[in-house]
Order: C-alpha cells, then structure tokens, then sequence
C-alpha cells in the first residue's frame, strides 16, 4: 500500500509537507468539482445501505420477530469499525509519504475494499456474512473517508470553505435520494436484489478513482521524520477537552445531532412498514418521496446557509437552528398517523440537515487542533463522532422501541427521543467560543 511513517504524538515536532493548508486554495475548480462528486459518489454507497438496502437484506434473512435485532447487529457491529477506521487511517494519512501523495493511497485502497465488502453483501446467503462484509465496508470507506474529508482544510481557503462545506453537505444528503430511486426501481421492477448493491458500488468507484486522477495531493518530505513508537501514535489520537474545548463541545454537537439521525435513519423503512403497513416497495416509494422533499429543503437550506455564513462569518448560529429545525422533523414523525403529514416531517428534518451540514464542516475546520500538519488525524478523530452514534443508536433502538410495546414497535417514543436528543446537539453548540 502506501509508504507510512508513524505518526507523532501531539506536541512533537511535526513533519512539514511540501505544501501547507491556507491561504488561498491549493486546488483548481477540477480539483474541487472531482473532490464534490467523489464525496457525493462515496456517501451513494455508504448510506445507501444505511437507509434501505441493509434493512432490505437483513429481512430477507429474517424473521419478522428477528429483523430488528439482526439489523441492529449488523450496523452496530460495522459502526464499530468505522469508529476504529477512520482516526487511524486519518492519522496514517497525515504521515504517508508515497510518492502518490498523502491521501491518494488512502482513498484508492479504501474505495476498492469497500466495493468488495458491499458485494460480499449482494451475495451473502445468511446474516453472518452480511455481518462480515458490512464490516469491511464500514472500515474501508471511513478509512477513505479520513483522507477524503481532510481535503477540506489541505485545498480550500478559509474564506471558502462554508461553500465547499454546503456543497460536500448536498451531496451527502443527495446521495441516499440516488441510492433508494436506485433500490426503488430495481425492487418495483422484480430485479435481483443484488443489483442494488452493485450499481452503487460501481458509482464509488467510478467517482474516487476520478478524483484520484485528477488531484494535486499533498506530499511529505521523509527528511526529519521521527521513529515510530507505539505509545506516542496511541496517545496523538486524545485531544484534550481542556486544552481544545472547542473541538470538544464541536465534537459533542455532530455526535448528538447523528445520533438522533441514526435513531430515525437506521429504521426508517421498518417504521414505514409497521405504521402504515406498507410492504417494502410502496415503503420504498414513500421513502424515495420523502426523500425527494428533503434533498429540495437540503439543497436550499444548505446553499442558502453556506453562502449567508460565509459573507457573516458566523457558524453556531446555523448550526443551532438547524439541530432545532431537524429536532422538529423528527417530532412531526414520531406523532404523524396520516401519511401526508410526512411530507411536513421530511421538510423540517431536510431543513435542519441542510443548514447543518452547510457549515459543521467549516465550523471543525475553523476549530480543528494543529490544521497545518494533522489535518487528517484530527479529522478522523472528529469524525469518531460520525460513527459511534451508528453503533451506539443500533444498539439502543430496540429498547427505545419496546418502551410501552409489547411487539417492539414504539416508534413515537423512537422519534421523541431522538428529537431531544437532537435539541442537546444544538445547546452543546452554545459553548464553542472559538467560533461565531
């Protein structure tokens, strides 16, 4: 793979790259273009699964009584290793000095093993496979991922960076609006179900590898690099709370915010089913719809939120009322009985998803710890805050689905919890000072 030098604990001299972040872009507008739809391409993949296919395999091999805990096995156990994953492929990325750069390796490996691991899937014949290949999905992706998402402190100016933000955010959103028309349509049309698994497979590929072709990457000098020692890499991934409390309370406002998303998006097409007792191509047709809705309110609220925070530079702000807007979403759904009023839900979640994730990214970015020389590491470690809710929400749901329920299926009492959850994200916000 790619040639890695340990990396540092925090506080050792760094190692200078050859090229530094800030100041005014390292990248071309191809380079970002390639870098909007790579993002877009790989979260096709990544969340696809997430959203419907995963839940759509672990029925097929279940029972009805079963589903909800094999389902909650397999995301727990494939968030585990994204949690792992991600820090330490970031930290690995900021000390790679091949001569692809420091993040091209990252993402061309993680990109292939990831595609192997959704068609280990596709063709799994029982759960336990589909336990495996999750996994190797999980942790290769967030491996990419780490190197993929420091792009955004290595090639983007400060000044642009609410923009890139809205638009890696879109794209994020967008992408399971492609993955479920795709599901849709195969399932609508009577297809192997395996189809649903590999044409967003192909689309990872196809849009990192063209990322990979086209990117400027940052290099590192081997010169002055220190030994490895395994205790200084083990200790480079605490960053303290004391010594970065913006990065903590930042840290602690994703995490809580993807937690009630993981609690609404993790069993959403099951809530469809059992509610509204729909089977699973009408659910599927009601999620493309509702989806449809939110990624309309995804891009405006994100655009709309990108430009307006870059021109104020202002961050919290947006950020605490889309958490409160997204918190409002998943009220509308924990209560709705007619499946009209969804629509409703999935404007205010899409409102609330799009402003956040217009500006989270610029806001770490702008709070992020030692940017210059372990933008990758720091990055990984933040983004522990996007996996751990996949597992600790999985492992949860089944109990917030028994409260009162005798069949499980409490799925008032899902959506208000997650709801709450949600609105502490935006009050954890509040005490970052580093930021506007």
């Amino acid at each position: 793979m790619a040639d890695v030098q340990a990396p540092t604990a925090v506080g050792q001299t760094p190692v200078s790259p050859t090229r530094t972040p800030g100041g005014a872009p390292a990248a071309g507008t191809g380079t970002v273009v390639a870098y909007v739809v790579a993002f877009f391409a790989m979260y096709i993949a990544v969340l696809t699964p997430v959203v419907s296919t995963l839940a759509l395999k672990v029925d097929a091999l279940s029972t009805p009584e079963t589903r909800a805990t094999n389902l909650a096995l397999v995301t727990g156990v494939g968030a585990f290793f994204a949690f792992v994953a991600n820090p330490v492929a970031g930290a690995l990325s900021d000390r790679t000095t091949s001569r692809l750069g420091m993040r091209r390796p990252w993402l061309l490996w993680g990109v292939l093993l990831g595609a192997a691991g959704l068609l280990l899937i596709a063709f799994a014949p029982s759960i336990w496979l589909v336990v495996i290949g999750w996994a190797v999905a999980q942790a290769a992706f967030n491996g990419a991922q780490a190197a993929l998402q420091a792009l955004l402190p290595d090639q983007v100016a400060e000044a642009q960076r609410a923009r890139v933000s809205s638009l890696l955010g879109m794209g994020q959103q967008l992408a399971p609006l492609v993955g479920i028309g795709l599901a849709f349509a195969f399932t609508a049309a009577g297809a192997n179900e395996i189809w649903i698994f590999l044409v967003p497979t192909f689309l990872a590929v196809v849009g990192v590898l063209a990322l990979v072709a086209v990117l400027k990457d940052r290099h590192l000098d081997r010169a002055g690099l220190e030994p490895f020692r395994l205790g200084a890499f083990l200790k480079g991934f605490w960053v303290s709370p004391r010594k970065h409390p913006d990065f903590a309370w930042t840290f602690l406002g994703r995490f809580l915010m993807l937690f009630g998303f993981a609690l609404y998006n993790t069993y959403q097409l099951y809530f469809l089913t059992d509610r509204f007792g729909f089977d699973n191509a009408t659910a599927l047709s009601w999620q493309l719809r509702l989806m449809v809705v939110q990624a309309v309110v995804v891009v405006l609220a994100s655009v709309l939120g990108g430009v307006l925070s870059d021109k104020t530079g202002r961050r919290k702000v947006f950020v605490v009322v889309a958490t409160l807007l997204a918190g409002a979403g998943l009220l509308v759904f924990a209560v709705v009985q007619d499946p009209s009023m969804l629509y409703l839900g999935a404007s205010l979640f899409g409102a609330g998803l799009g402003a956040y994730f217009a500006v989270d990214l610029a806001l770490v970015t702008d709070v992020l710890p030692n940017a210059e020389t372990e933008a990758a590491k720091n990055m990984g470690v933040f983004n522990i805050a996007n996996a751990l809710p996949q597992s600790v929400a999985p492992a949860l749901a089944p109990a917030f689905l028994a409260v009162g329920a005798t069949g499980g299926g409490n799925y008032t009492a899902l959506f208000a919890i997650s709801a709450v959850i949600v609105a502490l994200g935006a009050v954890a916000t509040l005490f970052i000072r580093g930021a506007r």
